[in-house]
């Protein structure tokens, strides 16, 4: 038997062995759409809008009214003659703010608060759905290398036996023992260090989706969220990124936040009322009543400057982290599309390696069954096709990623516009549509520009 039908053979062995069920399956989809259900970096998301929510009820809060109940029960000593006797009372009380400077921008502040939370939730959701789109690409890439090193080390291994008995036979040499035995060392140390890889690539999975991986396939589907040109991209992503919109909130956050703590040196006009009983314990029970309008201006308050300058540091600071916030989308955007064009590129040239490397491989075996060749030189040209099948298992991957990161720096990548068959929720984490049923997956490459 050839060399080269012993390592077809090897080969259709282990692909038997390594294919999942189809039961067990878990598409892309399926996993962004189970870590967007149960991660817990989304959930810590959902509450921080909802904190964000009772912020505003708390600053809606300082318009109304504040109503509370008081009793005392005391005595009273004195060195006038009659004028010692137990004290007690039972009443109510009333005090509202009528008039602040302040009042309109603490909401304004909490409403702005709750627009970058709402937007910073949603960041948080396209950068868990791309953390896991990179996990499963990488646990698919590197079980391809894992399975491609493994191919390399039976087909070194039938080609160490191949030289061994041709040593028996007379018709090899030592040396040929010697350079296959080198190169099953060296593929072993090789694969060795793939399943290093892909435990990483593992445990990443289960750090984003929540599980271990289970039947990943490498069949990806972008729909039509990949933009048509590099400036669609660049507009789309500074119009709707969900990072951008909660810096422009947190802006505006700032700006209400030196409005309202110029304001709170500014003069309050309240309103109070107090209504109870007294002289229980000496069942002389009497009525009493109170109401008084307080106007305060302050004068002097020596915190003001410094407090003001503090706020107007921090809407300065809004503004610049905004601006770099700005610039690294932009970043964002045309890393991603410079890696789909490289990587299309890379793609190309990495098909037609691997098509050539297999003619190379077959016509050295070719000849180095009828003693044309030396092992070493088929040794040579099976570590050329494991080096372009390498390299374009890497560019698919590089160019999926790519892809779902062009996306992301748009501000697309949501489980609304991926169509993930998932509950969608709102801002808060409550459910807001029904399940819905994914498309037919398109071609792995096809939906790439």
């Amino acid at each position: 038997m050839s060399v080269l039908k012993v390592f077809r053979l090897g080969a259709l062995a282990l692909a038997l062995g390594l294919t999942p069920t189809l039961s067990h399956a878990e598409s892309l989809a399926d996993a962004m759409a189970y870590a967007y259900a149960n991660n817990p970096s989304l959930a810590s998301s959902f509450l921080t809008v909802r904190s964000a929510q009772q912020g505003i009820r708390s600053a809606e809060g300082a318009r109304l009214p504040t109503i509370g109940g008081e009793a005392s029960v005391g005595y009273t000593w004195s060195d006038v003659p009659g004028r010692t006797a137990p004290n007690d009372s039972l009443g109510l009380s009333y005090s509202q703010t009528l008039f602040d400077s302040s009042t309109d921008d603490a909401i304004l502040r909490a409403q702005a608060e709750y627009d970058a939370a709402v937007q910073g939730a949603r960041n948080v959701e396209q950068n868990v759905l791309l953390s896991v789109a990179q996990a499963y690409v990488n646990v698919v890439t590197n079980r391809r290398i894992v399975d491609i090193r493994q191919e390399n080390i039976g087909f070194v291994r039938a080609q160490l036996q191949s030289a061994r008995d041709r040593l028996e036979l007379g018709e090899g040499t030592q040396l040929d023992v010697a350079q296959a035995q080198a190169s099953l060392a060296q593929a072993e140390a090789a694969y060795q260090g793939a399943i290093n890889n892909l435990r990483q690539a593992e445990a990443n999975y289960v750090r984003w989706v929540g599980h271990e991986p289970r039947g990943l396939s490498a069949s990806y589907r972008f729909g039509n969220l990949l933009p048509g040109s590099l400036d669609s991209a660049i507009a789309a992503a500074t119009t709707n990124h969900p990072a951008l919109l909660a810096s422009a909130a947190q802006i505006r956050a700032a700006q209400h936040g030196y409005n309202e703590t110029v304001a709170g040196f500014g003069p309050t006009i309240s309103f109070t009322g107090q209504a109870g009983l007294g002289g229980f314990s000496t069942n002389t029970i009497a009525s009493q009543a109170s109401v008084s309008l307080r106007l305060s201006v302050p004068i002097f308050v020596p915190a003001r400057d410094p407090a003001v300058e503090r706020a107007n540091i921090g809407q300065i600071q809004t503004q610049v982290e905004g601006i770099a916030t700005r610039d690294q989308i932009t970043e964002a955007v045309r890393q991603g599309w410079a890696g789909i064009q490289a990587t299309t590129a890379q793609i190309e040239s990495a098909t037609a390696a691997v098509a050539a490397s297999r003619l190379a491989l077959q016509a050295v075996i070719d000849q180095n069954e009828v003693g044309q060749a030396t092992t070493l030189d088929v040794l040579n040209a099976r570590a050329s096709l494991l080096n372009a099948e390498e390299a374009l298992a890497s560019a698919q991957a590089q160019r999926a990623i790519a892809s779902y990161s062009l996306i992301a720096a748009t501000g697309a990548l949501s489980a609304a516009n991926l169509g993930l068959p998932v509950q969608l929720r709102g801002a808060d984490g409550t459910v807001a549509e029904p399940v819905r049923v994914p498309e037919a997956p398109a071609d792995v490459w096809g939906n790439l520009r």
